[in-house]
Protein backbone atom coordinates (compact mmCIF):
# COMPACT_ATOMS: atom_id res chain seq x y z
CA UNK A 1 0.00 0.00 0.00
CA UNK A 2 1.81 3.03 -1.16
CA UNK A 3 1.62 6.38 1.20
CA UNK A 4 -0.94 9.54 0.03
CA UNK A 5 1.46 12.11 1.21
CA UNK A 6 -1.59 14.64 0.34
CA UNK A 7 -3.39 13.60 2.60
CA UNK A 8 -1.16 13.02 5.68
CA UNK A 9 0.13 16.43 5.35
CA UNK A 10 -2.25 18.31 7.49
CA UNK A 11 -1.23 16.59 10.75
CA UNK A 12 3.04 16.74 9.87
CA UNK A 13 2.68 20.42 10.19
CA UNK A 14 1.56 19.71 14.00
CA UNK A 15 3.41 16.37 14.94
CA UNK A 16 6.43 16.62 12.74
CA UNK A 17 8.98 19.25 14.23
CA UNK A 18 12.30 19.46 13.67
CA UNK A 19 14.16 18.01 16.90
CA UNK A 20 17.01 19.92 17.58
CA UNK A 21 19.40 17.38 18.98
CA UNK A 22 18.74 15.17 15.14
CA UNK A 23 19.32 18.81 13.44
CA UNK A 24 22.39 18.84 15.42
CA UNK A 25 23.68 15.36 14.32
CA UNK A 26 23.16 16.47 10.68
CA UNK A 27 24.69 19.80 10.75
CA UNK A 28 27.71 18.65 11.91
CA UNK A 29 28.41 17.43 8.18
CA UNK A 30 26.98 20.90 6.67
CA UNK A 31 29.46 23.97 6.59
CA UNK A 32 27.76 26.91 6.22
CA UNK A 33 27.06 28.60 3.10
CA UNK A 34 27.20 25.49 1.25
CA UNK A 35 24.49 24.80 -1.56
CA UNK A 36 22.77 22.16 -0.52
CA UNK A 37 19.90 19.81 -2.14
CA UNK A 38 16.96 18.43 0.05
CA UNK A 39 15.21 15.70 -1.67
CA UNK A 40 12.04 14.50 -0.42
CA UNK A 41 12.00 17.72 1.59
CA UNK A 42 8.79 17.59 3.05
CA UNK A 43 8.12 20.81 5.50
CA UNK A 44 11.56 21.43 5.27
CA UNK A 45 12.11 20.30 8.83
CA UNK A 46 16.29 20.00 8.64
CA UNK A 47 17.22 22.36 6.30
CA UNK A 48 20.19 24.41 7.21
CA UNK A 49 19.03 28.34 7.52
CA UNK A 50 22.40 29.59 6.76
CA UNK A 51 23.09 28.01 3.48
CA UNK A 52 22.00 28.32 0.20
CA UNK A 53 18.59 25.59 -0.30
CA UNK A 54 17.01 23.94 -2.67
CA UNK A 55 14.00 21.86 -1.94
CA UNK A 56 12.18 19.02 -3.92
CA UNK A 57 9.16 17.49 -3.23
CA UNK A 58 6.83 15.38 -4.60
CA UNK A 59 3.53 16.24 -2.65
CA UNK A 60 1.71 18.99 -4.14
CA UNK A 61 -0.04 19.57 -0.68
CA UNK A 62 3.30 19.32 1.76
CA UNK A 63 4.80 21.95 -0.13
CA UNK A 64 1.60 24.08 0.38
CA UNK A 65 2.16 23.79 3.75
CA UNK A 66 5.87 24.71 3.77
CA UNK A 67 6.32 27.65 6.20
CA UNK A 68 6.75 31.33 4.55
CA UNK A 69 10.57 31.24 6.16
CA UNK A 70 11.46 28.15 3.95
CA UNK A 71 12.06 28.28 -0.08
CA UNK A 72 9.57 26.87 -2.34
CA UNK A 73 10.23 23.55 -3.16
CA UNK A 74 10.03 22.03 -6.52
CA UNK A 75 8.24 19.23 -7.28
CA UNK A 76 9.63 16.57 -8.11
CA UNK A 77 10.84 12.94 -7.55
CA UNK A 78 14.60 11.55 -6.37
CA UNK A 79 14.27 9.41 -9.01
CA UNK A 80 14.38 11.94 -11.95
CA UNK A 81 16.38 15.23 -10.42
CA UNK A 82 15.87 18.48 -12.76
CA UNK A 83 19.47 19.59 -11.94
CA UNK A 84 23.17 19.13 -13.68
CA UNK A 85 25.92 17.33 -12.61
CA UNK A 86 27.45 18.60 -9.41
CA UNK A 87 24.98 21.10 -8.76
CA UNK A 88 25.04 20.95 -5.08
CA UNK A 89 27.82 20.69 -2.20
CA UNK A 90 26.08 18.69 -0.48
CA UNK A 91 22.58 16.56 -0.81
CA UNK A 92 19.93 15.38 2.24
CA UNK A 93 17.84 12.86 2.22
CA UNK A 94 16.06 12.28 5.77
CA UNK A 95 13.64 9.79 6.48
CA UNK A 96 12.33 9.86 2.82
CA UNK A 97 14.14 7.33 0.94
CA UNK A 98 11.65 4.38 1.76
CA UNK A 99 9.70 6.17 -0.13
CA UNK A 100 10.93 6.16 -3.10
CA UNK A 101 9.65 3.89 -6.11
CA UNK A 102 13.32 2.74 -6.96
CA UNK A 103 16.18 3.32 -4.25
CA UNK A 104 19.15 3.06 -5.86
CA UNK A 105 18.16 5.06 -8.89
CA UNK A 106 17.33 8.04 -6.46
CA UNK A 107 20.80 7.28 -4.49
CA UNK A 108 22.51 7.25 -8.35
CA UNK A 109 20.93 10.80 -8.92
CA UNK A 110 21.68 12.51 -5.58
CA UNK A 111 25.04 11.18 -6.48
CA UNK A 112 25.33 12.50 -9.61
CA UNK A 113 24.06 16.35 -8.60
CA UNK A 114 26.33 16.29 -5.74
CA UNK A 115 29.86 17.52 -5.93
CA UNK A 116 30.71 16.57 -1.85
CA UNK A 117 28.18 14.91 0.57
CA UNK A 118 25.16 12.69 0.26
CA UNK A 119 23.52 12.63 3.89
CA UNK A 120 20.81 9.96 4.59
CA UNK A 121 18.71 9.61 7.73
CA UNK A 122 16.84 6.41 7.54
CA UNK A 123 16.78 2.74 9.24
CA UNK A 124 18.46 -0.46 9.60
CA UNK A 125 15.81 -2.92 10.58
CA UNK A 126 16.26 -3.42 13.49
CA UNK A 127 13.83 -1.84 16.83
CA UNK A 128 16.26 -2.49 19.31
CA UNK A 129 13.91 -1.96 22.79
CA UNK A 130 11.41 -0.30 20.86
CA UNK A 131 8.35 -1.89 21.68
CA UNK A 132 5.60 -0.87 20.01
CA UNK A 133 5.80 -4.06 17.64
CA UNK A 134 4.91 -5.88 20.27
CA UNK A 135 1.26 -4.56 20.43
CA UNK A 136 1.65 -3.98 16.07
CA UNK A 137 4.00 -6.77 15.00
CA UNK A 138 3.32 -5.55 11.69
CA UNK A 139 5.24 -2.48 12.17
CA UNK A 140 8.31 -4.50 11.36
CA UNK A 141 7.52 -6.72 8.71
CA UNK A 142 6.47 -3.31 7.17
CA UNK A 143 9.15 -1.66 7.64
CA UNK A 144 11.46 -4.35 7.06
CA UNK A 145 10.31 -4.58 3.94
CA UNK A 146 10.32 -0.76 3.21
CA UNK A 147 13.89 -0.05 4.44
CA UNK A 148 17.28 -1.59 2.52
CA UNK A 149 19.44 -2.21 5.21
CA UNK A 150 22.71 0.07 5.56
CA UNK A 151 24.78 -2.67 3.81
CA UNK A 152 22.91 -1.93 1.23
CA UNK A 153 23.01 1.44 0.82
CA UNK A 154 26.72 1.49 1.60
CA UNK A 155 27.07 -0.64 -1.59
CA UNK A 156 24.80 1.48 -3.67
CA UNK A 157 26.30 4.87 -2.84
CA UNK A 158 30.25 3.07 -2.55
CA UNK A 159 33.40 3.57 -0.72
CA UNK A 160 33.95 6.65 1.95
CA UNK A 161 30.29 5.74 3.32
CA UNK A 162 29.82 5.72 6.55
CA UNK A 163 26.80 4.89 9.35
CA UNK A 164 26.51 6.83 12.84
CA UNK A 165 24.11 5.81 15.63
CA UNK A 166 21.20 8.20 16.01
CA UNK A 167 19.93 7.71 19.27
CA UNK A 168 16.46 9.06 19.77
CA UNK A 169 15.66 11.27 22.91
CA UNK A 170 12.82 10.59 25.06
CA UNK A 171 11.12 13.73 24.58
CA UNK A 172 12.14 13.87 20.64
CA UNK A 173 9.68 16.61 18.83
CA UNK A 174 10.14 14.82 15.43
CA UNK A 175 6.79 12.23 15.85
CA UNK A 176 8.47 9.43 13.39
CA UNK A 177 7.62 6.08 14.50
CA UNK A 178 10.04 5.99 16.80
CA UNK A 179 9.81 8.99 19.02
CA UNK A 180 7.35 8.02 21.24
CA UNK A 181 9.20 5.30 22.59
CA UNK A 182 8.74 6.99 26.71
CA UNK A 183 5.59 8.08 25.79
CA UNK A 184 3.87 5.45 24.95
CA UNK A 185 0.28 7.41 25.25
CA UNK A 186 1.44 9.49 22.28
CA UNK A 187 0.40 5.94 20.20
CA UNK A 188 -3.20 6.17 21.42
CA UNK A 189 -3.94 9.67 19.44
CA UNK A 190 -5.71 9.74 15.96
CA UNK A 191 -3.53 12.82 14.85
CA UNK A 192 -0.39 11.51 16.00
CA UNK A 193 -0.65 8.34 14.23
CA UNK A 194 -1.71 9.64 11.24
CA UNK A 195 1.84 11.78 10.93
CA UNK A 196 3.68 8.34 10.70
CA UNK A 197 3.36 7.28 7.43
CA UNK A 198 3.61 3.43 8.43
CA UNK A 199 -0.02 3.39 10.03
CA UNK A 200 -1.19 4.27 6.71
CA UNK A 201 -0.06 0.94 5.23
CA UNK A 202 -1.55 -0.98 8.36
CA UNK A 203 -5.07 -2.30 8.47
CA UNK A 204 -6.70 -2.21 11.14
CA UNK A 205 -5.00 -1.35 14.20
CA UNK A 206 -7.31 -1.26 16.81
CA UNK A 207 -6.95 -4.68 18.47
CA UNK A 208 -3.08 -4.11 18.71
CA UNK A 209 -3.76 -0.07 20.11
CA UNK A 210 -6.61 -1.37 22.78
CA UNK A 211 -4.32 -3.94 24.48
CA UNK A 212 -1.97 -0.52 24.81
CA UNK A 213 -4.27 1.06 26.04
CA UNK A 214 -5.39 -1.08 28.51
CA UNK A 215 -1.92 -1.83 29.83
CA UNK A 216 -1.36 2.16 30.28
CA UNK A 217 -3.85 2.63 32.11
CA UNK A 218 -3.67 -0.48 34.70
CA UNK A 219 0.13 -0.06 35.05
CA UNK A 220 1.15 -3.06 32.81
CA UNK A 221 3.34 -1.22 30.20
CA UNK A 222 5.02 0.85 32.83
CA UNK A 223 5.84 -2.67 34.72
CA UNK A 224 6.99 -4.57 31.48
CA UNK A 225 9.04 -1.51 30.02
CA UNK A 226 10.46 -0.21 33.41
CA UNK A 227 14.13 -0.49 32.04
CA UNK A 228 13.70 2.33 29.46
CA UNK A 229 11.73 4.99 31.77
CA UNK A 230 15.44 5.79 33.15
CA UNK A 231 17.12 6.56 29.85
CA UNK A 232 17.25 9.69 28.21
CA UNK A 233 18.03 8.13 24.67
CA UNK A 234 17.64 4.91 22.74
CA UNK A 235 18.87 2.87 19.90
CA UNK A 236 15.76 2.27 17.47
CA UNK A 237 17.48 1.12 14.66
CA UNK A 238 17.85 5.16 12.81
CA UNK A 239 21.55 5.83 11.56
CA UNK A 240 22.76 8.77 9.96
CA UNK A 241 24.60 7.19 6.45
CA UNK A 242 26.93 10.16 4.90
CA UNK A 243 28.59 9.63 1.89
CA UNK A 244 31.61 11.39 0.78
CA UNK A 245 32.12 11.63 -2.98
CA UNK A 246 35.30 11.25 -4.71
CA UNK A 247 36.79 13.69 -6.59
CA UNK A 248 38.36 12.77 -9.99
Amino acid sequence: MSVNYDTLAPEYVNYRVADIRIDAAIRRHIVPGEKVLNVGAGQGSYEPKDCDVTAIEPSREMIARRAATKVEALQGSAECLPFHDNSFDTSLAVLTIHHWKDIQKGLSELKRVTRGKVIILTWNGDFGDFWLPDYLPEIATIDVELFPPVSQLSEWLGPKTNAEVLEIPYDCTDGFMCAYWRRPEMYLIPEARQAISTFSRIGDASSGLNSLRKDINTGHWHNQYESLLEKASLDCGYRLVVHEKSVA
